[in-house]
Parts: C-alpha cells; structure tokens; sequence
C-alpha cells in the first residue's frame, strides 16, 4: 500500500501553521505586516479550496431564481424588472442571503461570528 500524499488543503494548512506558529513571532516589526497580509492570503486560499458546501449553496439559490448558475443573468434579471413583485422580491432577497453567507464563509467568516481559518 503506498503512503497517501498531503493534498493542497493539507499542505497550505501546514504552511499557514507554520507562518503563524514559527515566522510570525521572530519577524521585525518592518516585516510584521507582509507577514500577516500572506498569512491571510493563504487563510482566503485554504478556505476557497474547502469551500465545495458553499458554492453549492451559491449555484442552488441562483439555480432556483432563474434556472442557471449565472450571476450575470442573475443581473440582468434584477435589471429587467423580473423581481419588482412582491413574491418574487422576497424569493430575490432570501437568495442574495444565502449567496452573500456563502461568499463570507469563504472570504471573511469573522464576520459571521465564525471561526478564522
């Protein structure tokens, strides 16, 4: 049986420890600031790369509104006028929800009282 190799997750995850853990502390404090501004580089990076259950939500709630995975169409929609009724409005307001939780859980979960990667 051979070894399983880490995978992209794994080796990012291990790097960002080690900036963080074994860099970071021992920086001047001219450098400090690259330092953090690539350790959250790599953190954005990680939770893209596990961020499978979030574009999900993202295509299913466009997927619902107007039968594509598509923010462009999404768009043009908005701008045609096919979510001025009230129902429709309310379906338009729950989805932009659900696909802007989505994109924080990637791109800053602090802001959703979650934890940083």
């Amino acid at each position: 049986m051979t070894p399983e190799l880490p995978d992209a997750g794994n080796l990012l995850e291990t790097a960002l420890n080690s900036l963080r853990a074994d860099l970071l502390p021992h920086l001047p404090d001219q450098a400090r600031y690259t330092g953090l501004m690539v350790a959250n580089a790599l953190s954005i990076t990680l939770r893209d790369l596990q961020a499978g259950q979030a574009r999900a939500e993202m295509a299913a709630a466009l997927t619902g509104l107007i039968g594509l995975d598509d923010a462009t169409a999404l768009c043009a929609a908005i701008r045609a006028g096919s979510f001025d009724t009230a129902d429709r409005d309310i379906s338009l307001r729950h989805a932009l929800m659900t696909i802007t939780r989505a994109r924080l859980s990637i791109n800053n979960p602090k802001a959703l009282g979650g934890p940083l990667a």
